[in-house]
């Protein structure tokens, strides 16, 4: 009984929130006014480009899943912010329910409520259905493709796996970031084959199904640029972001000095490129040249940059989806940034910016830091315990953290939430049952 009141709360706080984000939220920032641009793109002209008039060069920088969605709702007459955010309200409502339905044979029965009632109340799930952002459009495939897997992995159908590629690939298509995840998910399920010949092979049907959803994509950038790259986003964040917040922190600069040092860099290696080639340098080649550029400058500064990852870790648990709960909902917070109380030395910088913290923002950050150390936990168990799906969840997580992130850092970020919670949940299971001396409960139904 007080389990369905919960819940009936939960939905109650999430109506009120639409309700209140329909008269007062923001719906769009920088990012997503190009996603509408190029949705409009695509529907009046029938072209993926940034420009609105001819010759419409073609967009490698942002990849088109979303931006198509967008279309396709306006296409269908559902034009206008409201419709949208209605529309991934109801999606991210499907999303719990895959869980609900899915979960039941994948997790136990504890698992599967405190996931249930943390995707119900958790910032990310409340902030990100409200935005014209691509997170829930691809929360929905992460999280169905993943399903998709453990169900497999359950009862060998080769059907399940390939739907699962299929997902994964369409994930691609709206974040690219999860590009290279499905060769180190290919190689658990070939791993947990254990020498059967005919489960080896399909782990290469996975793989498969997942480059026939992205190939047509590579093949489209391969014809106009000569080179099938699927985005150029991380050329941007490791010379516009990682290269400068490393050298300034290394050189003992500031930010905006470092960015001027490399931006002339930048500068003087694409002149003199062009000059050598007697040509100018296509959008993909400048994404090359942009990488090479902020790889050489982290090679230079290895131990300043694996410190900034940490500070990043630590920074991304200071309550991101809260701050975009709050710019969302058109409210401000007055708070000390992780940025500048680190500037005080690592102890005494986070003890600063923890006095300064307001209510909402402390209590998601402690709650993080706690997922965090249980997810760690989590992981030990399943590094002991070999299930394959386990192993997926652990290594899939742990993949979002290590891939270059904006602004410099990795990120907690919110497509992954759901699971780095269910590794925490296996973790502070596990550690219960060995601190009251009694057999660790199974993780599978």
């Amino acid at each position: 009984m007080g389990f369905r009141v919960f819940i009936a709360l939960a939905l109650m706080l999430r109506l009120g929130l639409f309700l209140y984000f329909i008269q007062y939220g923001q719906f769009v920032d920088n990012d997503s006014k190009l996603y509408l641009l190029l949705a409009d793109n695509l529907l009046e002209h029938g072209v993926f480009s940034e420009q609105t008039t001819a010759p419409f060069t073609p967009e490698v920088f942002r990849t088109p899943g979303y931006p198509a969605f967008l279309a396709l709702l306006k296409g269908l007459g559902l034009a206008g912010t409201h419709w949208v955010v209605f529309i991934q309200e109801i999606i991210y409502g499907l999303c719990i329910f895959m869980v609900y339905q899915h979960g039941q044979r994948l997790f136990s029965s504890k698992i599967l409520t405190a996931t249930l009632v943390f995707m119900l109340v958790e910032p990310g799930g409340l902030v990100y259905p409200k935005m014209i952002m691509s997170e829930l459009l691809f929360l929905a495939f992460f999280l169905a493709g993943m399903l998709a897997i453990g169900e497999y992995l359950l009862a060998p159908r080769l059907r399940a796996l390939f739907m699962a590629g299929v997902l994964l690939g369409v994930g691609a298509l709206i974040r690219p970031a999860v590009f290279y995840l499905p060769v180190i998910i290919s190689v658990v399920l070939w791993l947990s084959a254990e020498g059967n010949g005919w489960r080896k092979s399909q782990s290469g049907v996975f793989l498969l199904a997942f480059l026939l959803v992205v190939s047509p994509w590579l093949i489209r950038n391969y014809h106009y640029f000569g080179k099938p790259v699927m985005t150029g986003a991380l050329s941007n964040l490791l010379v516009n972001y990682h290269a400068p917040i490393v050298m300034a922190d290394a050189e003992n600069i500031s930010r905006q000095a470092s960015g001027k040092i490399i931006a002339m860099q930048l500068t003087l290696t694409k002149k003199l490129t062009e000059n050598r080639l007697g040509r100018p340098l296509t959008v993909v080649e400048g994404f090359e040249l942009e990488q090479q550029l902020g790889l050489a400058v982290l090679k230079q500064y290895p131990l300043t940059y694996l410190k900034q990852w940490v500070f990043g870790c630590l920074k991304t648990m200071n309550g991101p989806f809260v701050t975009q709960f709050y710019d969302s909902f058109g409210m401000h917070s007055e708070r000390v940034h992780f940025a500048e109380a680190i500037q005080r030395g690592f102890l005494p910088g986070v003890i600063y910016y923890f006095k300064n913290l307001d209510l909402f923002f402390l209590l998601n950050t402690v709650l993080t830091m706690l997922m965090a150390v249980f997810a760690l936990l989590g992981g030990v168990y399943i590094i002991q315990n070999k299930d394959p799906f386990q192993w997926i969840i652990m290594l899939s997580c742990f993949y979002f953290i290590c891939i270059p992130g904006p602004e410099g850092y990795p990120r907690f970020r919110f497509p992954v939430g759901v699971f780095w919670f269910i590794q925490a949940c296996i973790g502070y299971f596990w550690l219960q049952a060995k601190l009251m001396q009694r057999p660790v409960a199974p993780v599978h139904a």
